[in-house]
């Protein structure tokens, strides 16, 4: 069932940190999504609670435009099982937290000197990937319905 264009967890994270280049549209958007919530964290960790100069709001503006086009591109490429499970998140959303949790547990595994702190964030990163892999294993099994999101809507298409 492995016909739904979903890259791997294996081919996500490479993805997200640039590291990797492919057809799949998904694959540029999680990179986007990655440099995005990298932007979004401290240059410094005691630069954590400093004000910056960076437009947060920009950058969150930006983050919403790629998970809606991720959105727009599930509904017409993830199939719809009426009988399934619904999950909570779109694709896009989904995206956007494994993206914004890899930029926070490297920039907690370089930034920080607290063990405890990084082999927790290093431990939130895991469980992001292994959820990411059930999520995949079940939409491929016709187990799970992702909701279209607001690009969806917007569209006006439903399942």
């Amino acid at each position: 069932m492995s016909t739904v264009p979903l890259p791997e967890p294996a081919q996500l994270f490479p993805a997200i940190s640039g590291r990797t280049t492919s057809a799949l549209p998904l694959v540029g958007w999680a990179r986007e999504l990655g440099d995005l919530h990298a932007e979004l964290l401290p240059p410094q960790l005691d630069q954590a609670t400093q004000s910056r100069t960076v437009d947060c709001e920009h950058i969150r503006s930006l983050i919403d435009k790629v998970v809606d086009e991720i959105d727009a591109w599930a509904a017409h490429n993830i199939p719809r099982t009426k009988s399934a499970r619904k999950h909570t998140h779109s694709l896009g959303e989904v995206i956007s937290h494994i993206a914004k949790t890899y930029a926070e547990a490297w920039w907690t595994v370089l930034h920080s000197t607290d063990v405890e702190l990084r082999h927790r964030a290093w431990s939130h990163l895991g469980e992001a990937r292994e959820g990411y892999a059930d999520m995949v294993d079940e939409i491929r099994a016709r187990q799970l319905q992702l909701p279209l999101g607001a690009s969806g809507i917007r569209r006006g298409r439903v399942g």
